[in-house]
Parts: structure tokens; sequence; C-alpha cells
């Protein structure tokens, strides 16, 4: 029992910090019940008459017992705790695989919108019901692939969910069999004893297979569902051409669903075939037989699988509050001293120095550029890559592109060109995506966005030129209307500049720059009284800051036209598997 009392602590330490309360709250009590008040107004003589003698020991009574409430309050919410407690640990064992069919006959619009929006919206279902256990994501069209294998974290499985479609596939088919071999070992791989393969699809293009595929999936002790999409009538198969597909012989392929044959394979699975239904039923259906199986949820055997947690003892000085408690709940006391039960749990407060103890700068960097202040990240982070990466998203391009200026990776080139480009450096730009080509010249995206770029500095250079021939025949039709008319000479303030007359006789070649209707009718008097303003509005320097905002954002529109094609990651990736 001794060697117990060594382990002696408290799980909650901050409460203990109000017990510096307790000697100012006596001492209060004492001092506001004390008979100090009346002895200025009642005389001496009568005191010992009028005043109770028997005062003190009521206002002693009186504080200790409040003291020893507050004591036992304080020590009770600290939770003292010196014993630990074995708990068996309960872990669910269930696992399930999903396989998702990604052939063409998933675009067949016999439901709405299309089987394969019906199925990736029961499959996101599926994933949020999926509280307990592991699940897994495997596609399948002429061969099987794994999305992800058996996890507990469902949200990141249901954010690759929009990215699947059969363009990602590198080959079409609907091998059933593929997909429950690919299933299984993943359920091996992370030493299942048991768990269960959904199929998700409308047919099979190996039903034999796929049948010996789900026996042999339920000899190791995974069973094999299907759920079907489609109708039993079908319909043809879109393209995206806007025509439908068809057979070499040119007639319309027209998919129905194969409830017969799926039904078999699940037979084969010992699992069960259900339809697509609108609401939940059939998620409900599979749930059941899933939770029915006697080994899906289990307490873990052995004494070395439980959890050791200590017991706090604070529930028995709960038990002696309450008869304390009750000599007060008469007297209005009770009501006060309750707050203690209610006050917040204090929170540590850790300054700058602390988070220095316990997280690295580049731990600080992420936690900042998650919480969306990139420009905090950009100076906490000290790996270069990802301060880069801060600095392109707080938009400091300067920045961005002196960290990714030493980089030799695809990924830092092409974030290099970027940078550059956003500083309208196009031809270090292309440049940048030139040397990434080298590397690799089947980069889309860099090939993309050279194009972009070139195709802007091409327009840059056909504006220059433009301007400098409208310039030219300016200043010669400026020059014939000197010679003709001195008076209109003088009143320019003999100014060699013909850029005031540009101002109210045609009209500005950068849009940017171009004024409201009204005034460019501005009459010949007011172009007299104002010469100033229109010579600093037609201040080449200003225009050229001008078109170079304009030529700016110009670049960040095309650049936000770059297409976001995450789907193209899964293409590769499973390409280079098959």
């Amino acid at each position: 029992m001794m060697s117990d009392f060594h382990d002696f602590h408290f799980m909650y330490p901050d409460w203990l910090w109000l017990l510096l309360v307790i000697p100012l709250v006596l001492w209060r009590i004492l001092r506001q019940q004390g008979k100090g008040d009346w002895s200025g107004i009642v005389d001496d003589q009568l005191a010992p008459f009028v005043l109770s003698g028997n005062e003190q020991p009521h206002r002693l009574r009186t504080a200790l017992i409040i003291g020893l409430l507050s004591l036992l309050a304080i020590l009770a919410l600290s939770g003292p705790a010196w014993e630990k407690k074995q708990l068996p640990a309960f872990r669910s064992q269930q696992a399930v695989v999903v396989a998702l069919d990604l052939s063409a006959s998933m675009y067949v619009r016999d439901m709405s919108p299309n089987r394969l929006d019906a199925a990736r919206f029961k499959l996101l279902d599926l994933l949020n019901s999926r509280k307990d256990g592991q699940t897994g994501l495997v596609v399948f069209a002429g061969d099987a692939f794994v999305v992800s294998p058996l996890t507990d974290d469902t949200d990141t499985i249901a954010a690759q969910v929009k990215n699947l479609s059969p363009e990602i596939m590198p080959a079409q088919g609907s091998y059933l069999s593929a997909a429950i071999t690919k299933s299984v070992e993943i359920l091996d791989q992370a030493a299942q004893g048991n768990g269960h393969i959904l199929l998700i699809s409308d047919g099979a293009s190996d039903a034999a297979q796929a049948q010996q595929a789900a026996e042999v999936a339920y000899s190791k002790g995974y069973t094999v569902s299907v759920l079907t999409v489609g109708t039993e009538a079908g319909a043809p198969v879109p393209l995206s051409n806007g025509g439908f597909l068809s057979d070499s012989n040119g007639t319309t392929v027209i998919p129905q669903l194969d409830s017969k044959t799926l039904g078999s394979i699940a037979n084969a699975g010992q699992g069960m075939i259900v339809g697509h239904r609108i609401d939940d039923l059939d998620l409900k259906q599979l749930n059941t037989l899933w939770a029915s199986s006697l080994q899906d949820a289990a307490l873990l055997a052995g004494d070395d699988r439980k959890l050791d947690a200590w017991f706090n003892q604070g529930i028995w000085l709960v038990l002696l509050l309450i008869p304390v408690a009750m000599l007060f709940f008469r007297r209005g006391w009770l009501a006060v001293w309750l707050l203690v039960f209610v006050l917040p749990q204090p929170q540590q407060v850790e300054a700058a120095m602390w988070d220095d103890l316990w997280q690295t700068p580049d731990q600080q960097g992420q936690q900042a550029l998650q919480a969306g202040d990139a420009e905090t990240a950009a100076g906490l982070f000290k790996n270069e890559d990802w301060k880069a990466a801060a600095a392109y998203r707080a938009k400091d391009y300067a920045q961005a592109e002196k960290f990714y200026a030493g980089s030799k990776t695809q990924e830092g080139l092409y974030n290099y060109g970027n940078a550059l480009a956003r500083q309208g450096k196009l031809d270090q730009a292309i440049a940048a995506y030139d040397e990434l080509l080298k590397q690799n010249p089947d980069h889309k995206d860099a090939l993309h966005n050279k194009n972009v770029v070139e195709s802007q500095k091409q327009q840059q250079e056909q504006n220059q030129d433009a301007q400098d021939n409208q310039n030219g025949e300016q200043n010669n039709q400026n020059n014939d209307q000197q010679d003709g008319d001195n008076q209109q000479q003088n009143q320019s303030g003999e100014s060699d500049d013909p850029a005031s007359q540009q101002a109210s006789e045609s009209p500005p070649e950068n849009p940017a720059e171009q004024s409201e209707p009204e005034a460019s009718d501005q009459s010949a008097d007011e172009a007299e009284q104002e010469p100033s303003e229109q010579e600093q509005g037609s201040n080449p320097e200003q225009a050229m800051d001008a078109e170079t905002k304009e030529q700016e954002q110009a670049m960040e529109q095309w650049l936000r036209r770059i297409p976001d094609d995450p789907a193209g990651l899964w293409r590769r990736k499973f390409q280079y598997q098959y």
C-alpha cells in the first residue's frame, strides 16, 4: 500500500491555484462578521449588554466549515490519483474494402444523373457511415488499382472520390476477378483475420474467374458483397464528341445491368447483393451483414492487451462534501460555493518560447500554413522547399524565386518558372520551363504554362510594335498640325511633347488609361485651361506603369486558367503500374 503512494499525483494540478484564494475568503468573512463596525456606534458601557457575547466562536466555526468545504472541493477537482486500473482495450476489427467499377458503362444515364455519379454518391454515404473499423478503396476496369489501403481516416478517401472516373484507367473492361484479388491483397497485408469486400458495379466481363476469386476470398475469411448500379433496360454509352459507343459492326452498345451474374459472385463469396436505392436502406442491409460477423468486434484477449489508466480518487472527496454542504443549504452559502464547480478549467498559456520547446520551426510553419497565414509560415519554415512554397502562397513571388532558384528537381523548376512568370519575367520563365522539359519532355503542366507565357510574350511584343507605329504616326500628324497652326502651338505652351494634343484628339492606346466618354469631347478652351493635367495624363512613364500593371493582370488571368487536374496523378500512376 505504501508503494502505491509513491505514485501519488494530481491529474489536474492547475486547480490547486485556488488554494491561494481560501485565506482571502476566510479573512473577508471574519472581517465582515466582526463587531468592529458596531464599536463606533454602541457605547462601550452598553456593548456587553447589547452585543452577543458568543459571536466570536460562531464566526470561527463558520470560517472553519467554509475553509474545509473549499479545501475538499479544490482537492476533488485536482484529481488525486495514486493507483492504476487495468481496463480491457476494445477495438473494432471490422475491415471493409470497397471496389468501384470505373468502366465506360458507368457513364450510362439510365440512372440520375448517371451510374458513375450514383455510385460515387453512394460511396460517400458509406464512408460517412463508417465510424469504426478500417476502410480501403480499389478501382477497377481492365485491371484493378489501389486508391487507399486500409485506414480509419475515411475523410482522406472521400476527398479522392470526385477524381475517380473511367478516364484515369489505362484499360477498359469490368474484370471483377482483378478487383477481388486486389482487395484480398490489401486485407492480407493488414493481417486481418476477417474482413469484407464490397463491389460496386453493373456487370462482369469475367464471370467465371470472378466467382473463383470470390470463393478464394471467402476461404480466407473475407465475404464478398455486391452493390449494383444501373437498370435491366440499360441505355447507350455517351461519348465526349456527342455520339454513342458502338461495336465493330457499328451497332450501338447498350450495357444492361447483369444482376444474375453479380448475384452468383456474391453467393460464391457468401455475401449479399443489394440494388442501389435513393435512401440508405441498401447500406443498412450491408452494415447489418457485416455487424453479424462473430469476429467483427471483439475484446482484445490477454493481459498485455489491456490499458492502464489512473483512477481518480477525487470521487471519495465528493462524498465528504455532501454532508458539509448540507450545513450551508439553508443559509444560502451553497449557491455561492457552487461557482467553484462551474469555473472553467485553467488553460495553459504558452508564449512563443514554449512553442519552440514542443514544435520545430517547420512544424510551426506547417501549422500556420494550414491556418491560412502563409506570410507567417514563410518566416517560420527552415526547409527551403517549404519556405518557397509558403512565400509563393503569400504572393511574395520575389522570395519564392530566390528559394526556388537553386532547385534542380522537376517540381522546383516548375515552381521556379511560375514564380518568374508571376513577376512578368517571361524570358526567364520560359528558360526554366525549358530546363524542366529537358528532364521530362512529357510534363503537361510545364508545356501548358510555357505556351501561355510564350503567347503572352508574343502579345506583348505585338502591342509594343503597334504602340511604336502609332506613336510615329501621331508625331507626324502633330508636326503637320504645328506647321499649319502656330496659334495652337502657342496655346500648347511651346511644348515639344505632342502627347498633350493626343489626349484630346485621339483616344488613348491603353484601355486602362481611357477616360470617360465625356472627357474625350473636351473643348479647346478646356484643353487650354488645364494643359498641365493633360501633360501629366500623357506622361510616357505613367503610361508604361499602367501598361505593366495591365500585363501583370493579364498574366494572372492566364495562369489562373491553368486547369487543376488532380485526376491526372492517378491516371499517370495507374498507367505506370499497368
